[in-house]
């Protein structure tokens, strides 16, 4: 059986342009919500550590950059209680570097850093909750 993929940007050197590759999918561990990303936002964080200009937060390269998402519940990890596959969810990532940030199509991210999405809040092209 192959390995199953997802699309990312990933930062590979300081200043370099993001990349979209292809990385294996991340699999919901103990205590996680594999999270299928519809939106990610761009963090001045990001910004600073893809430019090599964040001296508390050097990450070993490549990275996959991102903090904050939201998205649909893709599967749970052992112990998650509160979530079910197919709940609408926003959060973060819990930290920075390596290949686990947003800017991808699936995020494993920790329960705890996920809320339910308000039903008054719709995913789209505006930037607000109506």
């Amino acid at each position: 059986m192959s390995e199953i993929t997802m699309q990312a940007l990933v930062v590979e050197e300081a200043g370099a342009p993001l990349r979209r590759v292809t990385l294996p999918r991340p699999v919901a561990g103990p205590g996680q919500v594999l999270v299928r990303i519809a939106a990610s936002g761009v963090n001045p964080l990001d910004i600073k550590i893809r430019a090599g200009k964040a001296a508390h937060a050097r990450q070993p390269l490549p990275a996959v950059l991102g903090l904050d998402l939201a998205g649909t519940v893709e599967a749970l990890g052992d112990g998650v209680n509160g979530y079910a596959v197919g709940d609408a969810v926003f959060g973060m990532t819990g930290g920075v570097g390596g290949l686990q940030g947003s800017l991808a199509e699936y995020a494993a991210v920790d329960a705890a850093l996920l809320a339910h999405k308000p039903a008054s809040c719709r995913c789209g092209r505006r930037p607000h909750c109506r």
